[in-house]
């Protein structure tokens, strides 16, 4: 039987809308978010000491790095700087956690950064960046088809971001100048690539379409965090 490939890039309004705010909501500035960054990190930093390609892919596993960089794609397509500016700023915070936490780890153990196994593969080239843009293809097209979630998994450890990341906190504590430039310059490398592949992945579902449900989420976000920080301040005001 022939493959149809006619329906490959079609998604309908509610599908479309269900996507924009699992994005928005998977990317919320949370403490569970954050946390989930620092575990990564930590992990991923503990297997580059380790020399160690298991644990380095069970951090990739639990970073939720991915959901702001597609956020960011989503907001450029829709030309909302709102969207835009709140996922940039979720995505630095995150890049300080993991640096930290990284930073942190590289001057608590002894051992030869110079000397582990994985570094050799974080230089930054063309091809790091057509790798990056075929995982952003990837990440972004199954994000967006609901029934290829069970697929995320793969995606995570092909789109890598937190490995430099914590290779970059490692490199800053040893003083290892080559190694930090090499891996900050290839997590901006994925970073770009993510972002370029799933603009172009987002334009061909037409999520153009769905500005209005992105801004509904992110001002309904805003709201949430404002409610929370009410809270929390009329609760240190009554104790």
């Amino acid at each position: 039987m022939p493959i149809k490939f006619t329906g490959l890039f079609k998604l309908g309004p509610g599908e479309r809308n269900s996507f924009c705010a699992n994005i928005i909501d998977s990317s919320a500035p949370t403490a569970d978010f954050y946390f989930l960054v620092i575990i990564s990190a930590l992990i991923v930093a503990m297997g580059i000491m380790a020399d160690n390609v298991i644990l380095v892919i069970g951090g990739m596993l639990v970073t939720p790095l991915l959901s702001p960089i597609l956020a960011i794609a989503l907001g450029i397509l829709i030309n909302e700087e709102k969207v835009i500016v709140r996922s940039l700023k979720i995505l630095i915070m995150s890049f300080f956690f993991a640096l930290a936490v990284s930073f942190i780890a590289g001057i608590a153990a002894d051992f030869d950064l110079a000397r582990v196994g994985i570094i050799n593969f974080m230089r930054p080239s063309l091809f790091m960046l057509l790798i990056a843009m075929v995982a952003g293809v990837a990440a972004s097209f199954s994000w967006a088809k609901p029934y290829l979630n069970d697929r995320l998994p793969g995606v995570a450890v092909t789109v890598t971001l937190i490995p430099p990341l914590s290779a970059t906190g490692l490199a800053l504590a040893k003083g290892e100048w080559v190694i930090f430039l090499n891996a900050f310059n290839t997590l901006m490398l994925n970073v770009i690539g993510i972002v370029a592949a799933s603009l172009f992945i987002f334009a061909l579902l037409d999520f153009y379409k769905s500005k209005e449900r992105v801004v509904a989420e992110v001002k309904l976000e805003e709201k949430i965090i404002k409610q929370v920080k009410k809270k929390n301040a009329n609760k240190k005001a009554g104790d």
